[in-house]
């Protein structure tokens, strides 16, 4: 059975107070006091802070309008050695170049000249010729095209063939050395050079090239040394001048 009764109405409860105003005997107002907070937190003391760094006076600028100090303007005329030195050391490194040349290039033309044959003759000719075992003279050919060729020599002498193709030039003339001679002694001997082909042929005699290494070597020591000699001189020169000049440029600085 269900029961088909209304709600009770919603009001008060029974022995409470009607209505939301203040109760009896309470002051009147706007309602409950404000609430009550806690102390303030307490905070430790500040930070300390370093003192600031300290810095040197600030720069002193000279007055508006002052003109600048220069050092004191030095005549190049009182700065001695004078610079015309330099001129005159590298002058004598030119002057020993050309004389390392000129010594080298003469050295070489005599010793060609001394090598030449002194004494030619045709081929099948027969020629006295004087030998010292010292010297060791050579036996050349001159021919403008290739043959073949004999030679023959008196008494105990030897004909030693030379290895290799070693020619000098004299003059138009080149010359190719066939053969030195070793005698056993001093004395003349008979030299007789034959071709089988007719052609236009010389033969000669003169000094092996052998014994030119000497002077060529002579000649190439000339060629080096003085021209390294006056560089030499030149460069310790230069400096020494340059050297002095400094000091005295200096000296004339400071004394004014």
């Amino acid at each position: 059975m269900s029961d088909n009764s209304p709600p009770p109405p919603y009001g008060p409860q029974p022995g409470s107070q009607p209505g939301y105003g203040p109760q009896p005997g309470s002051q009147p107002g706007h309602g409950q006091p404000p609430p009550q907070y806690g102390p303030a937190p307490q905070y430790g003391p500040p930070p300390q802070y370093s003192p600031p760094p300290h810095y040197g006076p600030p720069p002193q600028y000279g007055q508006y309008g002052q003109q600048p100090q220069f050092p004191p303007r030095i005549d190049s005329k009182a700065i001695k050695p004078r610079l015309w030195w330099i001129g005159l050391v590298w002058g004598v490194f030119v002057v020993c170049a050309i004389a390392g040349v000129v010594v080298f290039s003469t050295g070489l033309v005599s010793s060609v000249s001394d090598i030449a044959p002194s004494r030619t003759f045709a081929a099948g000719e027969s020629v006295t010729i004087p030998v010292d075992p010292a010297d060791r003279p050579a036996v050349y050919l001159s021919s403008d095209t290739q043959v073949n060729y004999v030679c023959e020599i008196s008494g105990q002498a030897k004909l030693a063939k030379t290895t290799g193709r070693q020619t000098v030039t004299s003059g138009s003339v080149t010359w190719v050395e066939l053969f030195v001679i070793n005698a056993p002694s001093k004395g003349d001997y008979q030299l007789t050079c034959t071709t089988q082909e007719q052609a236009d042929v010389r033969y000669g005699v003169g000094r092996p090239l052998a014994s030119a290494a000497g002077g060529i070597a002579g000649g190439v020591a000339a060629l080096l040394l003085i021209p390294g000699a006056g560089l030499l001189v030149a460069v310790i020169g230069t400096i020494v001048v340059l050297v002095r000049r400094s000091g005295a440029r200096k000296r004339l600085a400071v004394t004014g």
